[in-house]
């Protein structure tokens, strides 16, 4: 037994001792396991299979992005039969007697017949591979699958591997559903097995592992590491797209369906009616996720040289100007440059990431108003028995008829003052139908324009974005009023169940590039405008952000050096459903309304048990507690933030309603005349600190780094490929060549 020591086992020597006596699965410690959550867990395959085929079949935006929808209905389906199969394995009996055998009368008949090992062993085999092929589409999606699984796919891959040591999707599986202390990964996850599952595989199948391989690297903060796996699988995928080029045949058949979906979008056709893509043909999501994870990874990197790049920079300047500076003063100041470049330059990387994975994704700003308002008129005048529905003219001149022109008795075209009527317009010609008619005659309700979701994020920004937030918007978000929506004026953005952290990474990213406060602000409301109407509903539910956690750490503690108007909470609150919706979704029954007024009206003690429960619910969230100790200084924690924020000395944000009452004691009351002092009040919340270290060091990025240190930008001479080197032999000579830093977009420190 000593031989077949597992890997894990191995690393156990060499590792601390366990921070838990708890022992769990590997994939159970996988990130953004919360955002895969929803009902595609439930709901029934068929259900779920008609779903990802009705919303691919949809005009653009779709609903749900459908590269993930798909991989999680194939992953669903995976996990399913490999459940069913573990089970019949274990239990060793066909799979006739577990589903009930009768006679001829009706009645339960005799014991079902005992599978053999030999199919037993088959059976495996097969769970393996189905199980392999989900973690392969996506480990996050496929570890949530399989917690929902039966406890048998656990350790279906341990059997297998009984029996065949040397097989790499057992291995694969195995290593997911590995027991190891809870919470503590990165000293229970050796490397080597990923390492022999990656060099037996061919190029083209390695960029699933080496992505599991990066996110490994990122538990264990190898980040170089990871940022090498990930880019090293991105270009495996960018090659073999290049290579599965589609034919003629494949041409045609996406022609066919281009035309189906115009016909389904005209209302000629049903989506039933539409064929469904082959499984083959189906669009995948591992380019995302390795953009995602990548972006994720620089973003990191440079923050870790934040505080290398403005420790002493005061001391320095100060210096200097003085003239007091050294042979060390200067070298320390060299280093400090460096520092700096990695920070503009990783957090450039990162932008470029996560730009890439919002292009994946479609936005649309809804119909223009002039559209909508033509809309609602004829409806009305339909209301109204007007059935002729005569266009509105764009322009208000004024139009004259005949008459008009025999009323006056001015047929020779001048007016009672002398004047030609020339100087009145005169529009002969009628306008033009707004609508285009379809083959039946009717008109056609127009499509509204698509936007690739980065292009919002461009130095340009499309031109039709309605103004977020404007004046009515802002007043009903600061009064906690319901905002109404113009009819069909609606905004739309295809979901992705790491869209909101994306964006949100994407502007702390911009934070450390030194974005400008007017350019990063309208990022910030572009940002908000895409979380507040992102939705997965019927297949994913919202899930918590990371990243946005540390976007609102920051703006507290670089007091809100945007000048945002609304708190981001409230700019991102899910946007509320049209009155044609039937009013369902609104927040103003009377419930809500009594809701307002019980808090506005509390008492002291009542506000000071609600901010108790929530400083519970919240410190129950948090992956750091993890015993009494951490619990009860994570509870007084956001109490303590809490309480500031009550009393506005965070007030960057602005979260006190300013019609409620004031302090409770003048003390608070002389406290609330001081100019805001969060960044020097973190003081007494050293004990267990809220932000993680990727908010604290962006936030004193944001406070202390200069614009500009003087130094001369540089960019390196590209090199150029040959021409001959193409396909997967240029990905393996580019692999063993390949270095993190070699991106070919390097600057100086400014």
């Amino acid at each position: 037994m000593a031989k077949k020591k597992s890997g894990a086992q191995q690393a156990q020597a060499d590792a601390p001792p366990p921070a838990s006596s708890l022992i769990i699965c590997r994939n159970k410690h996988w990130r953004y396991i919360s955002s895969f959550h929803g009902p595609w867990l439930q709901l029934p395959p068929e259900i779920l299979d008609s779903l990802a085929h009705q919303n691919y079949t949809m005009p653009a935006p779709r609903l749900v992005d459908p590269a993930v929808f798909y991989d999680v209905v194939k992953i669903r389906k995976a996990v399913d039969e490999a459940a069913q199969d573990s089970v019949r394995a274990s239990t060793g009996i066909s799979n006739t007697a577990m589903q009930g055998r009768m006679d001829y009368f009706g009645t339960a008949g005799g014991p079902g017949s005992q599978l053999s090992k030999e199919r037993i062993f088959k059976i495996r085999q097969k769970a393996v591979k189905l199980l392999s092929k989900a973690f392969v589409l996506d480990e996050v999606a496929a570890s949530v699958a399989t917690m929902q699984a039966t406890s048998t796919v656990e350790d279906v891959g341990q059997h297998v591997l009984k029996r065949e040591p040397n097989n790499v999707e057992a291995k694969y599986v195995h290593f997911f559903h590995e027991k190891i202390p809870s919470r503590a990964m990165e000293h229970y996850t050796p490397l080597d097995p990923l390492n022999e599952i990656i060099s037996s595989l061919p190029l083209e199948q390695q960029a699933p592992p080496l992505r599991t391989r990066a996110l490994v690297q990122i538990f264990k903060q190898q980040w170089d590491g990871a940022a090498l796996d990930l880019t090293a699988a991105l270009r495996i995928t960018e090659e073999l797209k290049r290579m599965h080029k589609p034919n003629q045949q494949q041409l045609e058949l996406a022609s066919k369906m281009r035309q189906e979906q115009d016909a389904w979008n005209k209302g000629h056709r049903d989506w039933r009616s539409v064929p469904q893509l082959k499984e083959e043909d189906q669009p995948q999501s591992l380019e995302q996720q390795l953009q995602f994870n990548r972006g994720g990874v620089y973003l990191t990197i440079a923050c870790q040289s934040v505080h290398a790049a403005l420790d002493g920079l005061k001391e320095y300047q100060a210096a200097q100007e003085r003239g007091e500076t050294t042979d060390a003063d200067a070298k320390a100041h060299a280093a400090r440059l460096e520092a700096r470049k990695r920070v503009k330059m990783y957090a450039k990387r990162a932008m470029k990431d996560y730009t890439g994975f919002l292009s994946h994704f479609d936005y649309t700003p809804g119909l223009p108003f002039e559209i909508t308002n033509e809309i609602m008129r004829r409806v009305y005048d339909l209301a109204n028995g007007n059935k002729t529905q005569t266009p509105l003219p764009k322009n208000r001149l004024v139009e004259l008829d005949n008459e008009q022109k025999g009323a006056n008795g001015h047929g020779n075209g001048e007016g009672t003052n002398g004047h030609s009527s020339a100087a009145v317009v005169k529009h002969q010609k009628a306008k033009a139908e707004p609508f285009e008619r379809g083959e039946d005659g009717w008109p056609r309700f127009p499509s509204p324009k698509i936007h690739p979701a980065s292009a919002l994020f461009a130095e340009k920004p499309p031109a039709d974005l309605p103004v977020f937030p404007n004046e009515k918007t802002t007043h009903a978000m600061l009064n906690n009023e319901t905002i109404h929506d113009a009819f069909g004026s609606r905004e739309a953005v295809t979901y992705h169940p790491l869209l909101t952290d994306a964006l949100h990474s994407l502007l702390l990213a911009h934070a450390l590039v030194q974005t400008s406060p007017t350019e990063m602000l309208r990022h910030a409301h572009n940002a908000a405008r895409l979380a507040r109407i992102a939705d997965g509903y019927p297949i994913f539910q919202a899930a918590r952000s990371p990243a946005r956690a540390d976007w609102i750490e920051v703006l507290r503690r670089a007091n809100n050096w945007l000048g945002l108007s609304v708190p981001w909470q409230k700019l991102c609150a899910p946007a509320p459903l049209p009155e044609a919706a039937g009013g369902w979704a609104k927040d103003s029954t009377s419930g809500a309304l009594a809701k307002r007024r019980e808090k506005k009206g509390e008492t002291p003690e009542q506000k000071r048990e609600r901010i108790k429960q929530e400083s519970i619910i919240d410190a129950l969230s948090d992956d750091r507690v993890v015993d009494e100790d951490s619990f009860q200084k994570a509870v007084r924690a956001r109490e303590r933030r809490a309480l500031e924020d009550e009393q506005g000395i965070s007030g960057p944000l602005k979260d006190k309603d300013a019609s409620s009452s004031p302090s409770t004691s003048s003390a608070d009351g002389d406290a609330s005349l001081l100019p805001p002092k969060r960044w020097a009040q973190d003081e007494n919340g050293k004990e267990y600190p809220i932000s993680t270290d990727r908010a604290a060091a962006i936030a004193r990025w944001i406070k202390e780094a200069p614009l500009s240190m003087g130094g001369k930008k540089k960019r390196p001479t590209k090199k150029r490929r040959p021409a001959g080197a193409n396909g997967v032999h240029a990905a393996t000579e580019a692999l063993g060549e390949m270095n993190v830093d070699d991106q070919g977009d390097e600057e100086g420190p400014d």
